[in-house]
């Protein structure tokens, strides 16, 4: 039995952990370019970026961890997922992103040190060997971010929300192009995927489960109740920040010029808005959350490859991720942007599917039937989806596929998915007779 205390605590560590580079960065920029469709895009960006990330984590906590989502397909489509899952959330695309906003938002504009290359590659250093001591001590991680790291971030937030809201900087503005009537909300669906918080939550269930077991809850229904609660309490939180950093974004036409990521803008905003205490209070920020994140998603990925070797153990991987993150880091965080992209296309769908299939399992009647149709269709799409986001698909081949529904949108998997799954539930109740 938790105590209403413990369960603040696991609520505050599932924010945290979520909170990272991406959460801070992309809102600012798409409430800019969303103008007058802030609120639309908004939306679009807290379900990818929270409903469905709430709804994995709860998923994956019943089931004990991420990997049983997949259980139903071929092996090697099962171990290839998950090799390629882990490593984008991980060392070579997300930690290093971490990394990288945690030097330019957090320690750059404290001016402690000039920007040079040299610099940059102590601070990732540093860095990633600080995470990685709260990473070989697993058993700490739950204390040491719910209980002391996510209240003292959560203070500044709202401190930052506060001055968002009462003195914005700059009249709202009509939307680009690209965030026009009609396309804010599925733009802000896409930027919900560069978050990578669903394909976290497949991680971060296996340690909010893990978390769970070590208070000595076992039954189903207790850990699907205390997620639950815990997990909204994330949801609040993280609905109430995006909110306020989308506005924060649409309201920032005096400093966003010349930005090219929503930490540039993120960090001008708060500079003018509080000046000098502005710039340590965003440090703190920043830091915190990329912190937090590093050290949950890290673990979480040295935690699945060391079961395939029982020499190459959880201590090993943990430091072979700490030295591929700093080393990775120095491609600089714009290079970093643009070529997630196009892997969150390609993943982030089968994603989601292996969410939904999960919670429809228990009425599929041939369970093989759709996870291999239903994942393999969703890959196929999703590929077009990637390849179109790189420009490198042909003009006369791409003006076919422009054909397909929301293909322009980069949601040419959703209906293709949705349909052979209905497909193959009608299939299989004649099939199974």
């Amino acid at each position: 039995m938790l105590s209403g205390k413990d369960i603040l605590i696991l609520g505050m560590m599932i924010f945290a952990l979520f909170l990272g580079a991406g959460n801070i960065i992309f809102p600012p920029m798409e409430g800019f370019l969303a103008g007058k469709n802030w609120l639309i895009s908004a939306s679009g960006f807290v379900l990818t970026g929270v409903l469905m990330p709430f709804i994995t984590l709860v998923v994956v906590t019943l089931i004990g961890r991420g990997e049983v989502l997949s259980h139903d397909l071929p092996k090697w489509v099962e171990i290839a997922f998950w090799v390629i899952l882990y490593l984008v959330i991980g060392s070579t695309f997300a930690m290093p992103r971490v990394t990288n906003v945690a030097y330019e938002m957090g320690w750059q504009p404290l001016n402690l040190t000039e920007q040079s290359h040299y610099n940059h590659f102590i601070f990732a250093a540093i860095f990633n060997i600080i995470g990685m001591f709260f990473m070989l001590k697993r058993s700490t991680i739950i204390t040491s971010v719910g209980k002391y790291m996510t209240p003292a971030l959560l203070i500044l937030l709202i401190v930052v929300a506060i001055g968002v809201i009462t003195a914005p900087l700059s009249d709202i503005v009509a939307p680009n192009t690209s965030h026009a009537d009609g396309k804010a909300f599925s733009a802000g669906l896409i930027s919900g995927y560069q978050t990578m918080d669903v394909l976290a939550a497949t991680a971060f269930g296996g340690i909010v489960a893990r978390a769970l077991a070590a208070k000595g809850v076992s039954d189903k229904k207790k850990i699907f109740k205390y997620t639950l609660i815990a997990g909204l309490i994330s949801v609040l939180l993280l609905t109430g920040l995006y909110f306020s950093l989308f506005y924060l974004g649409a309201t920032s036409q005096q400093v966003a010029f010349n930005a090219t990521n929503g930490g540039q803008i993120f960090s001008r905003y708060i500079d003018v808005l509080f000046g000098t205490y502005g710039v340590w209070i965003m440090s703190g920020i920043v830091i915190l959350a990329n912190m937090t994140t590093l050290v949950g998603v890290t673990s979480a990925c040295a935690d699945y490859f060391s079961k395939f070797s029982t020499r190459l153990t959880y201590p090993f991987w943990v430091v072979v991720f700490t030295i591929m993150t700093t080393i990775i880091s120095e491609t600089g965080l714009d290079n970093l942007l643009r070529i997630t992209i196009p892997a969150l296309l390609l993943i982030y769908p089968v994603a989601i599917m292996l969410v939904v299939l999960q919670l429809l399992r228990p009425y599929l009647p041939s369970l093989k039937l759709s996870y291999n149709f239903v994942i393999g269709i969703t890959f196929v799409f999703s590929a077009i989806d990637a390849l179109n986001h790189l420009g490198i698909i042909p003009e006369s081949i791409n003006q076919h596929l422009g054909q397909l529904p929301l293909y322009d949108n980069g949601l040419a998997w959703l209906i293709p998915a949705f349909g052979v799954l209905l497909l193959t539930f009608i299939v299989g109740k004649f099939t199974t007779k």
